[in-house]
């Protein structure tokens, strides 16, 4: 906490201005990359006041090039880069604590500095409840890997428990106009919309080290824990609920499911054989910011049909 008292905090009106980063930055190592990020950009953005939770912007979905969600390789957003979904959350340092003899390689195998982002697709009170997430984890000398997952494309109605259910990087289709126009949107640049590679996670170490032969799941389920739950209901906002769990805290039991033992067209039925591979667990307290929300980038993987 002491780190957050010292934290300057704006608003929407009054945010900070960033130079780019610097021209070394990938060079860096994972520690180094995550604080300077953490200390350098999203303490110093800190919210004043938490801004209004925005609508889902359909016209600003359709105009976003997504080709730069999925292509783009910097852990900044680039310039004038605008949320059309997604546009607030709170983040967090976290760290992946893998379970003993796990067969995953990269970054599966421990990754101690990363950033988590917790955030809703657009205003509950105009859809629903609707939590999801992205996770970036730093490698020395390479870019981040990173993933993002939902409990679904409708979300959770009026239950304003973030960690009701489990996320996911792989949801079903949804048979329902909103769902349906934003899967069309996502198809522009992906076979597969609501399905997100995992690959990157798996291919080197977090020392940088190239791994000879990778190998990666096919999909993840995180299950939150006991810890973190939060009221149901009424209505209140979920960042104010995540600026009380503090550093140290388990969020999520990791499964998944072996992209070398089972089909992606086979996925909806994967849930019963996934296998506890680890743990993760904030170093930090969740902040929300306007760098969180508006500079900080996750890239989409590109989901490769197995």
């Amino acid at each position: 906490m002491k780190d957050l008292a010292k934290a300057k905090k704006t608003d929407e009106s009054d945010e900070p201005e960033f130079q780019a980063l610097p021209v070394d930055y990938r060079s860096w190592s994972a520690v180094q990359k995550q604080d300077f990020l953490w200390e350098k950009r999203i303490l110093t953005s800190q919210y004043r006041a938490l801004p209004v939770l925005k609508k889902i912007d359909i016209v600003g979905l359709f105009l976003t090039s997504l080709r730069t969600k999925m292509d783009y390789q910097s852990d900044e957003a680039p310039t004038n880069w605008k949320k059309a979904i997604h546009a607030h959350g709170s983040v967090a340092k976290i760290r992946f604590i893998p379970t003993a003899n796990t067969p995953f390689t990269g970054l599966f195998q421990g990754a101690d500095y990363g950033l988590l982002r917790l955030s809703v697709t657009g205003d509950p009170a105009a859809r629903g409840f609707a939590p999801g997430l992205a996770i970036k984890c730093f490698i020395d000398g390479r870019p981040s890997a990173n993933v993002s997952a939902l409990v679904s494309l409708v979300g959770q109605g009026d239950n304003y428990n973030f960690f009701a259910h489990e996320f996911s990087n792989i949801v079903p289709v949804v048979n329902q106009l909103g769902p349906k126009l934003i899967n069309l949107i996502f198809s522009r640049t992906s076979r597969y919309p609501t399905k997100l590679d995992l690959q990157n996670l798996s291919q080197f170490q977090q020392t940088g080290e190239a791994e000879a032969h990778p190998h990666h799941p096919l999909q993840l389920f995180l299950v939150p824990t006991p810890e973190v739950q939060f009221p149901a209901s009424p209505p209140h906002d979920f960042r104010t609920d995540l600026a009380t769990i503090p550093a140290g805290t388990t969020l999520f039991v990791v499964y998944s499911v072996d992209s070398q033992e089972h089909s992606s067209e086979q996925f909806a039925n994967l849930r019963q054989s996934a296998q506890q591979i680890g743990t993760i667990e904030t170093t930090s307290p969740f902040v929300a910011s306007s760098y969180g929300d508006s500079r900080l980038f996750f890239r989409h993987q590109r989901f490769k049909n197995q």
